[in-house]
């Protein structure tokens, strides 16, 4: 048989013995596709949320957190009465830790609703603990009201004081129409406190704004309660340190 010019003669045992050409599964292809489709769409799905929060943060502005409309409050001593009655024996006082009811110990005011509730003022705060503040004010006023050198806190020497005072607040709060109150035992002890000298309670009612249209009047109502029980005090250390 004549071979025709030009026409390459193909070998069977040749082609048979030439490894193919490996082909891709159709599943893996479009797997693959697909996967390529996702990573776009997740890169373009970042830039759009950065590009949101850039222009959350630096163009709109009033998107920024509210400032706190907290206000914070202490008790005030009350004001010199004129000068104290003077008298030859100055003598130092001591006051003790006040102690209040637990209800007491939230930051917040305590307001009572009704005979049995209390809700707390969540933008009306003590600055300081309430039992210690009261106890500063109670110290400040007998400073006031008494012919005494020397007023201590928590700690003092036996001799540098002429009596103690211990107070226990059993009620302190305002209702929601200002309406204020104060209930308390106190005990006034010897030096060291060996001895019961004076022991008494004292209960005072006063009235003033309401804590939700004037916070800073109902504290001052309830400063002024501190001052009536400051009195009480004040009169009972003059006749036991008298005697």
């Amino acid at each position: 048989m004549k071979r025709m010019e030009g026409s390459v003669e193909r070998n069977p045992k040749a082609e048979a013995r030439r490894p193919k050409e490996a082909r891709r599964p159709k599943a893996e292809e479009g797997n693959q596709a697909g996967l390529a489709r996702q990573a776009k769409g997740l890169s373009m799905g970042a830039a759009m949320c950065v590009i949101v929060c850039v222009g959350l943060t630096g163009c709109f502005g009033f998107l920024k957190p509210a400032q706190s409309t907290a206000r914070h409050f202490v008790l005030t001593p009350i004001a010199s009465e004129g000068s104290a009655t003077q008298s030859s024996q100055n003598f130092g006082v001591g006051v003790g830790q006040v102690k209040v009811p637990a209800y007491l110990s939230d930051s917040s005011l305590a307001v009572r609703t009704t005979t049995n509730e209390i809700v707390y003022l969540a933008t009306v705060l003590w600055a300081e603990r309430l039992d210690n503040g009261i106890q500063r004010v109670l110290a400040a006023n007998l400073a006031t009201l008494l012919p005494s050198d020397v007023v201590r806190i928590s700690a003092w020497r036996s001799e540098d004081v002429v009596a103690e005072v211990y107070v226990h607040i059993s009620k302190f709060d305002v209702d929601t129409a200002g309406h204020g109150e104060i209930a308390a035992y106190w005990r006034i002890l010897a030096p060291g406190g060996e001895k019961i000298l004076k022991a008494g309670s004292s209960q005072f009612t006063r009235n003033g704004p309401s804590p939700d249209s004037d916070p800073s009047g109902a504290i001052a109502t309830m400063s002024e309660l501190v001052g009536d029980v400051s009195r009480q005090l004040a009169q009972a250390v003059k006749e036991v340190a008298g005697k």
